[in-house]
Parts: structure tokens; C-alpha cells; sequence
């Protein structure tokens, strides 16, 4: 993630492990509750945003690059898995990259940026 400004720093990050997609906000009780899962990833990333780059807390417009490595599943042949693998079959199911993308904006809040609505650039 770099700012859109070209003499503003450049922050990267390496979040282990899989992405998960943003899960939809549960309702009870007149309340809104987050889904567990998706709390949890959050404080994954949040966890490993702040060893490597503290809290920078950028303000003003933001560019963001993200890359998401999927695998493949295991019930794909040797041939099929090699070719994802090698770039020439790109993921088109489900999680969403939408959804992951906005598990891993929301969880910056506060940490890289003051709110996602500063990523104009994506």
C-alpha cells in the first residue's frame, strides 16, 4: 500500500496464511453481531500489520495493491493443480475477491489508514 502522492512512503505488508472473505453482519435482538470468523481474521491481519509496520495511520487519498495466493483444492488432479499453480487457470469461485479485499481494508483501519474510504486506488 503506498500513498497516492509520489514522495509518501511505501509500506509492505506479508500476512500468512489464507484470506478470508468478509462475512455478511448477523442480526438478533434489535443488534448487529460480526461473524466470529471474520473477527478473527481481522485480528490476524491487525496482529501482523502492527509487527511489521507499527501504526502509521496514513491520512489524505491512498493507492492499495493487494495480492491474494489461493490454493488449490486438493481434489483437483496433479495436471489441473499444476496449472493453477503456474498461473495459466485463474480462481473464479467462490471466496469472492471483493469480500477478501474488504476483510483486509476493514481490518487496517486504525492500523495502515484512518478509514478504507481513503482508498481511491486499488
Amino acid at each position: 500500500m503506498k500513498s497516492a502522492a509520489s514522495d509518501c512512503p511505501v509500506y509492505r505488508l506479508t500476512i500468512p496464511g489464507l484470506l478470508r472473505a468478509k462475512g455478511r453482519p448477523r442480526f438478533g435482538n434489535g443488534r448487529t453481531f460480526t461473524y466470529a470468523k471474520t473477527v478473527q481474521a481481522e485480528k490476524h491481519i491487525q496482529r501482523h500489520a502492527i509487527e511489521q509496520i507499527g501504526k502509521p495511520c496514513l491520512t489524505g487519498p491512498l493507492h492499495v495493491s493487494l495480492m491474494i495466493n489461493i490454493a488449490p483444492p486438493p481434489s483437483w488432479s496433479r495436471k489441473k493443480t499444476a496449472d493453477a499453480l503456474a498461473g495459466r487457470i485463474l480462481p473464479t469461485s467462490r471466496p469472492d475477491i471483493d469480500n477478501q479485499m474488504k476483510t483486509a481494508a476493514d481490518a487496517l483501519n486504525g492500523i495502515a489508514w484512518k478509514d478504507d474510504a481513503q482508498i481511491v486506488d486499488a
